[in-house]
């Protein structure tokens, strides 16, 4: 009898987890019609000419990276496997995401799960949002107003690292700061965002720093890149630290790694 009970209890919790699930997926297939958009200039190719205003670092690591010849307008879907904390007297929290960003409606989709938790993170229209929720049913906690607006297009701006082709947002100008340094300033609506980016000796990035707000506190963060490697065509870096830097004190609090990469044209 006991174990009717039990076996009853799983199959249950199998189906709320599977519902749970479907509705938090259709959710967020909602919000990628709209961030991905219809596209009917998918044929432009980006050209040297689309690079011309940019300072000379970042026109290099555009072209080594492998931006020309690609879609001018275009969207991204990749996978991450990674881990995350809230504090450094947290444990890691493992998880598996997919995100899609897009140069049609500049923004992005993070999509995340660390069984029976998902989380969405959104920048759409330059309006941010987190969303988290267990089993896909219930939302233990919601984020959104003007600071989350800021700091998801902070992070959009860092993942770009992800995104070459963002890069070339007419929204976003240039700043030349040292021989390895520029610095992006992004204004989107009533919002703007300054980042820097830091180059290595061989013309890529290296790391990009920036503000975000940590809960209501705007924090310093930096964003350390790992190894490159190919991915559809592009020559991308497969993994990124998030660090907060609080005080002079940093605390990683995010590593993902890349496991699989398209271009949606």
């Amino acid at each position: 009898m006991v174990l009717w009970i039990i076996g009853g209890f799983l199959i249950i919790l199998i189906l709320v987890g599977v519902i749970g699930f479907l509705l938090f997926n259709n959710n967020v297939e909602q919000e990628k019609a709209v961030l991905l958009g219809l596209n009917n200039k998918s044929n432009v190719k980006i050209s040297l000419e689309d690079m011309s205003g940019l300072p000379d670092l970042v026109k290099n690591y555009l072209i080594k990276v492998g931006v020309l010849g690609k879609p001018k307008y275009c969207n991204v879907v990749f996978n991450q496997a990674g881990k995350i904390r809230a504090s450094i007297d947290k444990k890691w929290i493992s998880f598996t995401a997919v995100q899609y960003m897009s140069s049609v409606n500049y923004g992005f989709i993070w999509k995340a799960k660390s069984f029976p938790i998902f989380i969405r993170d959104k920048s759409i229209n330059n309006k941010g949002e987190v969303k988290v929720s267990f089993f896909g049913f219930k939302n233990i906690a919601r984020f959104f107003g003007r600071e989350v607006d800021q700091s998801s297009l902070a992070r959009y701006l860092g993942e770009l690292i992800w995104f070459p082709v963002g890069f070339l947002d007419s929204d976003i100008s240039w700043e030349t700061i040292s021989t390895r340094s520029v610095k992006a300033i992004m204004v989107k609506g009533n919002l703007t965002i300054e980042g820097f980016f830091f180059f290595a000796e061989n013309g890529l990035i290296d790391h990009f720093e920036t503000k975000r707000y940590r809960d209501t506190i705007l924090e310093n963060f930096i964003g350390e890149i790992g190894a490159y490697k190919s991915y559809d065509g592009f020559l991308l870096p497969n993994s990124m630290t998030g660090i907060w830097n609080i005080n002079g004190q940093k605390l990683e609090y995010f590593k993902a790694k890349i496991s699989r990469y398209e271009i949606l044209t």
